[in-house]
């Protein structure tokens, strides 16, 4: 199985873009904000660590994690949100290499969105990794637009992630996305026409 690793900053339209691929080549999709909710569900190791830190004020009555109660306390807490985020990270990185150890011997491809894939070694997981990019004021217009974000608050993401100029200098390809869907549809086709057929039918 060939591991591909999409990523991009807010705004930057990786989803969307991850989504297209996957149809595009039958692929696999793993998306890490997904995976964090399932490595919290009851019975997963982050499950018993997160009930035990923050107590049983955070567990629905049907025994899962409520994750609107505590998305109530790690926002207005940075240090309990420092240690969520250092027992969901890794649990979502162990799984998505389990994932990987199942299926390595497997012809196909598998896509792994993250908007932190350096920062978290996804990178380590993966046999390339492409950057959706679109230029900041782009990203900051269309956070506006899309989800309502003041220019202050998307600049306060956008400073809070990686850079993307030091994401184009780790990345093996670069997908631009700064035009219409139109546009990254025949960005990908053209990436798409580059990709070594040999290395994505390894088993």
């Amino acid at each position: 199985m060939y591991v591909i690793g999409i990523t991009g900053g807010v705004g930057s339209g990786k989803s969307y873009a991850a989504h297209r691929l996957q149809e595009k080549l039958g692929a696999t999709l793993l998306i890490a904000d997904e995976l964090g909710h399932v490595v919290m569900e009851p019975g997963r190791s982050a499950y018993c660590q997160i009930v035990e830190h923050f107590g049983q004020n955070i567990v629905s009555s049907d025994g899962s994690i409520d994750r609107a109660a505590l998305a109530e306390i790690v926002f207005s807490d940075a240090r309990a949100r420092d240690w969520l985020n250092q027992v969901i990270h890794p649990a979502v990185i162990e799984y998505i290499r389990d994932t990987i150890r199942q299926n390595r011997t497997r012809s196909g491809i598998l896509l792994i969105e993250t908007a932190l894939m350096y920062e978290t070694g996804c990178d380590s997981l993966c046999d390339e990794v492409w950057l959706v990019y679109v230029p900041e004021e782009e990203r900051i217009r269309r956070l506006a637009s899309d989800r309502g974000y003041s220019e202050q608050k998307s600049k306060a993401i956008i400073q809070s992630q990686i850079s993307e100029t030091l994401l184009r200098e780790k990345v093996q390809r670069i997908v631009p996305n700064d035009g219409t869907k139109e546009d990254l549809e025949r960005a990908l086709d053209a990436l798409l026409t580059t990709l070594d057929t040999t290395a994505l039918a390894k088993g």
